[in-house]
């Protein structure tokens, strides 16, 4: 028993997403650990893309509406973790699918 999962409810949910990203790159042909890599880099691009968007945009409502901006920046910090959190949790998938599907 862990002590910071006592029931194992994260294990299960990294496990789910690891097996969904499996079965996505099974499906997308993903069949080479440098093909896998390019993903792990194409993601993080489309991260990077993704806050750019959402911080023009978020700046443009800060721009409309000066009194918003505790929640804008509030709603921008909260954008920023989720991307950078997904991607990781992304690339770390991909790291296991190399190690356990691709190195045989």
């Amino acid at each position: 028993m862990k002590l910071n999962d006592p029931f194992g409810r994260l294990e299960r949910r990294h496990q789910a997403g690891y097996e969904t990203m499996r079965d996505a790159l099974r499906r997308g042909g993903i069949d080479s650990p440098q093909a896998a890599q390019e993903t792990i880099r194409q993601a993080w691009k489309r991260g990077f893309t993704v806050m750019g968007v959402g911080m023009l945009l978020l700046l443009l409502l800060m721009a409309v509406i000066p009194s918003a901006a505790p929640l804008v920046l509030g709603l921008a910090l909260f954008m920023v973790v989720w991307v950078v959190s997904s991607t990781i949790n992304g690339q770390r998938y991909i790291k296991r699918y190399i190690e356990e599907e691709l190195k045989h």
